[in-house]
């Protein structure tokens, strides 16, 4: 297939926002085992799924700039259809899975209008201490399974209006053939506020990465204060318009950019004394939701005391070569996903399955 002005984000043993989690719990299970109770029952519980499925607003300007993103993005890519896994969905007791989910409300309340707007599979192997993380392009074209819109085609971000944590979880195990039933939901206002509570972070902008900031070039964030090329100190909203930004160059950059802030914030938090951390949990926990009951939580902080052999590699799918252009729901431009070949290559990081 050939793809131009594609890039393919840069895979390697980075923290990201998923190692966050471990590096909590880590702190958590280090104190008095009330103080663990205490601080996982501010977690905001949830199956994950919808009361009611929901629809996109197609006259929505944010699904308006992303479907002429995407027009831009696929015009140089050759068309193709996309091509499903026949294999059967790994079961593997010693990989714990769980998807993180990123939505866009911009409240402390969580909404079933959401959109998904970053996904992540964190893929633990509890014996080897082999952390993977896999970014999912949002843009990606995937068969939706349920509700009015079955069996259609559409934005892997949409799937999370049309059915929740439940229906994108359900289409990641469907279509990548992996077995993942649990979740971890943070939203936009939330972002804002773990950066606020660990002081803000330090941050490296290239040349066209400021002036977007600053207003000079057409992108969809721009910071309260402005910004300069080099290294700026950013607080938690302008952290976040950091993390967002589109349209000045491709969604593998913007992918790489989130995963810059949340190595910053790790960093930043391992440094936290007791008291500074108890306020951030204090803070955060209330803020994230998740199907994670206390009995699958309890099981991971068995894991704690070998936290120190844990090494992370990164993924992104769909992989570079593995995808072409599609239109699929309302005339939308997506990627055509080879499932197959992405699925194998998933089994092969994950699972050391080579098909």
């Amino acid at each position: 297939m050939k793809q131009k002005g594609m890039h393919e984000a840069p895979a390697g043993k980075k923290h990201t926002v998923l190692i966050a989690v471990l590096v909590i719990v880590l702190a958590i299970i280090g104190c008095a085992y009330g103080f663990y109770r205490a601080k996982i029952g501010k977690l905001n519980y949830d199956d994950g799924k919808l009361e009611q499925q929901g629809t996109i607003n197609e006259n929505d300007s944010v699904v308006q700039a992303d479907s002429a993103a995407m027009e831009e993005a696929l015009q140089n890519v050759e068309s193709q259809n996309a091509v499903l896994s026949d294999n059967d969905v790994v079961q593997n007791n010693s990989v714990f899975n769980v998807l993180l989910i990123g939505t866009d409300e911009r409240s402390a309340e969580f909404s079933d209008a959401a959109r998904g707007d970053a996904c992540m599979l964190l893929s633990l192997n509890k014996k080897t201490m082999q952390v993977t993380l896999t970014s999912f392009e949002r843009g990606m074209g995937v068969p939706i399974l349920e509700g009015p819109y079955k069996d259609k085609y559409d934005w892997f971000t949409h799937t999370f209006r049309y059915g929740g944590a439940d229906l994108m979880m359900r289409e990641v195990q469907e279509c990548f053939k992996v077995d993942v039933n649990y979740y971890v939901r943070v939203n936009f206002y939330t972002f804002e506020k773990i950066i606020d509570a660990v002081g803000g972070i330090d941050v490296e902008l290239t040349e066209l990465e400021a002036k977007g900031l600053n207003g000079e070039v057409y992108t969809n964030a721009i910071t309260s204060q402005k910004v300069q090329e080099g290294w700026n100190h950013l607080d938690g909203f302008d952290a976040l318009q950091y993390a967002r930004i589109r349209f000045i160059d491709s969604d593998w950059n913007r992918i790489a950019r989130q995963r810059n802030v949340m190595d910053t914030v790790i960093k930043k938090a391992k440094e936290l004394s007791l008291l500074e951390l108890n306020q951030l949990l204090d803070t955060v926990l209330p803020l994230v939701q998740t199907n994670l009951t206390s009995k699958e939580i309890s099981m991971l902080l068995t894991l704690v005391p070998r936290m120190g052999q844990v090494q992370v590699q990164q993924l992104t799918m769909p992989a570079k070569g593995t995808y072409g252009s599609m239109t699929g729901l309302n005339g939308r431009k997506m990627y055509a996903v080879d499932f197959e070949k992405n699925a194998e290559l998933l089994h092969e990081t994950v699972y050391g399955i080579k098909q």
